[in-house]
Parts: C-alpha cells; sequence; structure tokens
C-alpha cells in the first residue's frame, strides 16, 4: 500500500518540503494543498539575496548548516546549462551595519572582507551614517524563475496538487499518513501558535539595468537595492503583526529615497510595480513532530536562504 504524505503550504519552504519527500522516500505519493502556487507566493515577490535575515534566537550552527546547503545548490544552478534561466546570478553584495562581525555565515559566501571607514562613508543613508561595512560575493537566486523549475520537477515526480484552503490538520489524517505544516505566516491560524507573526514587508521593483551589485543595510530602518536579471528591487520594511497587502505611499515614499541615498542613480529609473509580502516571524523556526504532523514554519526572512 502506497502511503501519502500531503504538504500544506505551495511557497519555497513547502514546496522544497516537498520534492525532499520525493527524493527520500520516492514510493510516497505526495500531494501540496494551498491557496497559493507559484508564481502567486510569498516567495515569488522577493529578490532573492541570499542571507541569514530576521530568524530569531534559532540556534546559529543550524542554521550555517542550512545556509550551507542551500548556497551550494545555488552555486550547483549556477553552473548547470540553466542556470540564467532559473534566476541564479553571482553578484558583489555589501551589507552594512551588520550586528555581528563577524558574521555567523561568513564561511559560506565567497571572499567575505571588512570595508575600511572610508569605503562606508560614502555611501549614502536617509538618516544619520552607516557604522560598518561587509563587501562579499554571493547569489541571487529568484524565486518567481526557479520554482517553475521545482514545480515542473515535483509533477514529474508524480506530485500532486490541490489548491484549496485547509482549515484543519488534524482532518487530513483521515486521508493522508502524514501531515507536513509548512503555512508560513499562515501557521498560527492553524496550530493556535500565537508566536508566529505575519512581518509585513513592501518592496518596489524598478527598471535600472546599469545597476548590477547589491547594497543592504541591515539596522531597523535601513534600505536596499538588489539587482536581479531584469529589474532591481527597493526595499524594504519588516511591520510585525501587520496584515496589510496594499502597498501604502509613506512606505513607497521611504523606498524610494531611502534607494537614491544608497544609489542616487536610481533617480532616473522607471517604476515598475509595488509589492507586499508576509514573511513568517517567528523567535525560532519550528521544526518538530507532533504525532503525525510535522510543523516546518517560521524562517523570518530566511526562507530562500535555508530551504534545502
Amino acid at each position: 500500500m502506497v502511503n501519502k504524505v500531503a504538504v500544506v503550504g505551495g511557497g519555497i519552504i513547502g514546496l522544497s518540503t516537498a520534492l525532499e519527500v520525493q527524493r527520500k522516500c520516492p514510493e510516497t505519493q505526495v500531494t501540496i494543498l494551498s491557496e497559493r502556487f507559484t508564481p502567486n507566493t510569498t516567495a515569488d515577490g522577493a529578490a532573492g539575496i541570499f542571507g541569514l535575515y530576521l530568524l530569531g534566537d534559532h540556534d546559529p550552527d543550524q542554521q550555517v548548516k542550512w545556509a550551507k546547503k542551500t548556497h551550494d545548490l545555488f552555486e550547483k544552478w549556477w553552473k548547470s546549462p540553466s542556470g540564467g534561466k532559473m534566476g541564479v546570478s553571482l553578484v558583489s553584495c555589501t551589507r552594512l551595519n551588520h550586528q555581528q562581525i563577524p558574521p555567523i555565515w561568513k564561511d559560506v559566501v565567497f571572499g567575505l572582507r571588512n570595508m575600511s571607514d572610508e569605503e562606508v562613508e560614502v555611501i549614502g543613508r536617509l538618516t544619520g551614517k552607516h557604522r560598518s561595512g561587509l563587501e562579499m560575493v554571493t547569489f541571487t537566486a529568484e524565486p518567481v524563475r526557479f520554482m517553475p523549475y521545482l514545480m515542473e520537477e515535483f509533477l514529474a515526480n508524480g506530485g500532486l496538487i490541490q489548491c484549496t484552503k485547509v482549515s484543519n490538520l488534524e482532518k487530513l489524517l483521515r486521508q493522508f499518513d502524514c501531515v507536513v505544516n509548512s503555512t508560513g505566516a499562515q501557521a498560527g491560524r492553524l496550530t493556535g501558535d500565537t508566536r508566529i507573526k505575519p512581518l509585513r514587508g513592501q518592496v518596489c521593483r524598478v527598471t535600472a539595468p546599469w545597476i548590477r551589485t547589491v547594497v543592504l543595510d541591515d539596522l531597523d530602518d535601513g534600505n536596499y537595492v538588489i539587482s536581479n536579471q531584469e529589474s532591481v528591487v527597493l526595499g524594504g520594511t519588516h511591520q510585525i503583526d501587520d496584515w496589510d497587502f496594499n502597498p501604502r505611499e509613506e512606505d513607497k515614499e521611504f523606498i524610494r529615497r531611502g534607494g537614491r541615498c544608497i544609489e542616487p542613480t536610481l533617480m532616473r529609473a522607471k517604476e515598475l510595480k509595488h509589492w507586499v509580502g508576509m514573511r513568517p516571524s517567528r523567535p525560532s523556526v519550528r521544526l518538530e513532530r507532533e504525532g503525525r504532523i510535522i510543523h516546518n514554519y517560521g524562517h523570518g526572512g530566511s526562507g530562500i536562504t535555508i530551504f534545502q
């Protein structure tokens, strides 16, 4: 008799989890149940820069272990004939005002170095000055480009998808032998977990093909400029417990002004769209088993960095 596994959640964590079940248990029938699939998930709107971000106090060693596996996967994709089509690019990245120096991920990225005070002070900021800077080479992996490849692999392996809203995990056990809960910011609704909150992120995509690098300011009031293959992503916000999916004018202005401080040539960039997504914020990732239900959610702003 074939074992049946349900993965609830169609985002990057749910899809990658479903694929991993297929790889480890190839005789298992895996079904993903979700209201939204690529290209309409939170991950699809993200710029896809590699970097541990907003993971609370989750075990640092585990963070780095997960990040290393994902970084290695991006490198493999980048070297493959399909790497470009999958949205994987090798980029020069600057991270400003990072709290921990050296960062816990120092040995994962390529060529990490501390920037001099002179290098840091020439980069503009909306208020005040930058305190420190790190420079490295790493990857952007654009989910809106690579997630269709993952979905194609999942379906080719015999996976099934159901576009539906799940309201009760226990009831799924009547149909499935095991249920994996990868519902991200929505997990509190299904589990009663009060520690999972939406962390609202608003960004703006612009046309600026002359920008091919990444600059991120890690302070709470910081901005970022992240180059993608066909656009540049300007951000951003992280507003806790805020379910508003509508782009706000005040956030648009903060993103515009902050991005132009970092990169003044953005004054001549054409805006393409404003977008809002909900990161699943939690003090730590919840990865645990309750009977035949496995919980895998709460990856903050690092879902794309630690999904593997």
